[in-house]
């Protein structure tokens, strides 16, 4: 039903521009049956006088200008653990005290989600996207929205960090030798297990090589590790 996602990651890869991926974004929307996919990368550490240094929609309509109005994109109430927060979250999730930051949300749609992104260089942003489908649609589609946008918005991130300039240079340092093989095998599909043996390790060794690589890139997950790592060019699809 929708594209593979590796066909979504390379376009978003191939983008030159800022502009050129804001069409990215357009086209995921039509792909996935979306109304709206709004990226905001929050302020940098370094960029204090810049509230929204990036802020990307799918479209340019009144929905867009709506969702900003409302600013949908901040997502404070939702994520009561602010930075902390690493899933995405389904607004139909929102605990009822936060109705009013809920409602805002539904300017751009009926049901939608919203991805936290913590960045290797210390920055913080947000992907959301918003749907009008009907609830038993959207059901069926949830967690493949989970699974995917999990690593969509991490790649629309990189991509949009690095095309406006605001991506320090030199992040492949921060995983050491071993990090850097280890997870080049595990994302060839290795085990821990085969990736120790292949690099003479003990099994245990390699999951230690690999949790130290989440945490220096920020990575709920190994599947999210590589795919950041894939888009910082540390390591090779």
């Amino acid at each position: 039903m929708f594209p593979p996602i590796e066909e979504t990651l390379a376009n978003i890869a191939g983008s030159t521009t800022l502009d050129e991926l804001k069409t990215v974004l357009a086209r995921i929307s039509r792909d996935y049956g979306l109304t709206l996919v709004a990226y905001n990368a929050a302020r940098r550490p370094e960029t204090t006088n810049a509230r929204n240094p990036i802020l990307l929609f799918s479209s340019e309509d009144d929905l867009a200008e709506q969702y900003l109005k409302h600013d949908g994109l901040q997502a404070a109430p939702l994520f009561p653990n602010g930075r902390s927060d690493f899933l995405p979250l389904d607004w139909d999730d929102a605990a009822p005290e936060m109705q009013d930051a809920r409602a805002s949300f539904r300017m751009a749609g009926s049901r939608g989600m919203t991805i936290p992104i913590r960045g290797p260089g210390g920055e913080h942003a947000r992907l959301s996207i918003a749907s009008n489908v009907a609830t038993d649609i959207w059901a069926s589609r949830r967690m493949t929205y989970m699974r995917d946008f999990l690593i969509i918005a991490h790649f629309i991130h990189d991509q949009a960090v690095r095309l406006a300039g605001l991506r320090p240079q030199g992040l492949e340092r921060l995983l050491s030798a071993r990090e850097r093989e280890t997870l080049q095998l595990a994302a060839r599909g290795f085990s821990p297990k085969q990736i120790a043996a292949d690099l003479h390790l003990s099994p245990t060794a390699v999951r230690l090589y690999l949790q130290g690589a989440r945490t220096k890139l920020e990575c709920a997950t190994l599947t999210q590790l590589i795919a950041r790592a894939v888009s910082l060019e540390i390591i090779q699809a």
